[in-house]
């Protein structure tokens, strides 16, 4: 059984567990949604799939989905109220959309006050999935500052955990570099005592727990990392941070919602980064290990890439 498969099977209930246990180990399963008094989703690579319980019933009552979130935050070292005001929690590198109601005070966020349905998106490792890239984005073995780019569920995470693992082993004539990683919510370690529970290397250290703006400038200025990688570039503390990085000499590795370059430019704190260059390499995803395009710091689309 695969390791995704034992962890949820042992935290769902019963009737939902049974499903999963029913699923193909190698059939592309990507989320998991229960909703209050509704069937089961099951979100495939290209496809989903309703599933009732019993009889035509819901596949998870109120009570039952109480209980679920209680176990959610207890495994969560990252449903603090401040995260939880965000809409998610992580699990064992699995992030956890939640819906329900919110409260407010003001113009303040304050959390949930009911919790009507969770989103489970199911986190693998896939060792050398990121291999056919690097012939573009490489230079004599020296990787190139990268940005990673593509809709959410198209494998930007997990390709960039393994970029970061052939960067951090110095594989298939990479030179080998010492990798920082900024790991705001614990997705791209796994573990969130501090531990690193996927494969992310030999020469990675990470710094996770604190906004990605925090942890680039700690791990520039205290373990002197000749790469610096984080997940989902978003707010202009980021761009700021990454760019004094950038200036310093350290190599970027990191990834942005989006699916095109033209959508990412919409994007203030984005935009500012490619016009100030930062990234010598700009890869637009379609799927996991599948590339549209590749462009250089210049915008300028490069050779050689088949959709």
């Amino acid at each position: 059984m695969e390791q995704w498969k034992k962890q949820w099977t042992e935290l769902l209930p019963k009737q939902v567990s049974e499903v999963l246990e029913r699923i193909d180990e190698d059939a592309p399963l990507l989320e998991i949604r229960l909703r209050r008094d509704a069937p089961l989703e099951l979100v495939f690579n290209g496809a989903d799939r309703i599933v009732y319980g019993n009889n035509g019933t819901p596949m998870i009552t109120d009570e039952e989905l109480q209980r679920l979130t209680a176990r959610l935050m207890e495994f969560s070292a990252y449903a603090w109220e401040n995260e939880r005001r965000d809409g998610f929690v992580t699990v064992g590198g699995c992030r956890i959309g939640l819906s329900g109601r919110m409260v407010r005070a003001g113009e303040n966020v304050l959390g949930f006050s009911s919790i009507s349905g969770v989103c489970i998106r199911i986190v693998r490792e896939v060792t050398d999935c990121a291999k056919p890239l690097l012939p573009y984005l490489t230079d004599s073995g020296t990787f190139l500052s990268t940005l990673l780019i593509s809709p959410p569920g198209c494998g930007k995470t997990t390709l960039l955990r393994d970029l970061i693992r052939i960067n951090a082993n110095g594989l298939y004539g990479v030179r080998a570099s010492r990798v920082g990683a900024a790991d705001e919510r614990f997705e791209l370690c796994g573990d969130a005592n501090g531990s690193i529970a996927f494969d992310l290397g030999l020469r990675t250290d990470v710094i996770s727990g604190i906004t990605k703006a925090d942890a680039m400038v700690r791990i520039v200025s205290t373990l002197s990392p000749q790469i610096l990688a984080m997940d989902e570039l978003n707010t202009a503390r980021d761009a700021e941070a990454l760019l004094d990085a950038r200036g310093k000499g350290v190599v970027i590795l990191a990834t942005a919602h989006g699916g095109s370059v033209e959508d990412i430019m919409l994007r203030p704190s984005l935009r500012m980064l490619l016009r100030e260059r930062a990234f010598q390499r700009i890869v637009v995803l379609q799927g996991l290990g599948q590339c549209r395009e590749v462009r250089n710091a210049d915008g300028n689309r490069i050779d050689g890439i088949t959709a």
